[in-house]
């Protein structure tokens, strides 16, 4: 009787190191898995805080330059776009000159054209954009690559004298 006693306590021992070590490992286990969750989360408000940061900085962006929000894409129930998104690209806007330079009174209709000088602004030659005189004192900067640009504009009057250009305009385009 003492060997299956001392079988029967082995076996018992036995069995209580595998419970003991089942233990560890489901202890090990779920801390594990409550660091993952944890983890998971930390990254999940870490990424929408830095998509929230990243709109804020492009809102920011899109208020100095003047450009409205761009439209959600609205879907329908197959997933298939039902308005297009729509994006105004930025804009120059000037008054036309009411005097010369020499100070006598200048009419729209002396107007007959315009010049827009524009630059890239780490390049030191500029571009010209030669614009009729319809009227229209605005021009959409949709062709532009993106960049950081200074633009002037200079109005010609009908005898071809041009006048001095304005001061320069910085804009980024994204």
């Amino acid at each position: 009787m003492p060997v299956k006693s001392l079988s029967q306590n082995a076996a018992s021992h036995q069995q209580l190191w595998k419970m003991v070590v089942a233990g560890m490992a489901l202890a090990i286990v779920a801390g594990c898995q409550e660091d993952s969750g944890a983890s998971r989360a930390a990254s999940s408000q870490a990424n929408e805080a830095s998509e929230q940061r990243l709109g804020d900085a492009v809102s920011s962006i899109r208020d100095t330059l003047g450009q409205p929000e761009p439209v959600q894409e609205e879907t329908s129930n197959a997933g298939t776009p039902v308005n297009e998104e729509s994006v105004t690209p930025p804009t120059l806007h000037w008054d036309a000159p009411l005097t010369r330079e020499d100070g006598s009174r200048l009419y729209a209709s002396d107007i007959s054209g315009y010049r827009i000088y524009y630059r890239l602004r780490h390049r030191d030659r500029y571009e010209v954009i030669s614009l009729p005189s319809d009227g229209d004192t605005r021009y959409q900067l949709e062709d532009f690559p993106p960049g950081a640009y200074e633009f002037s504009i200079t109005a010609l009057d009908d005898s071809g004298l041009e006048s001095r250009r304005s001061d320069a305009v910085t804009v980024n385009l994204i």
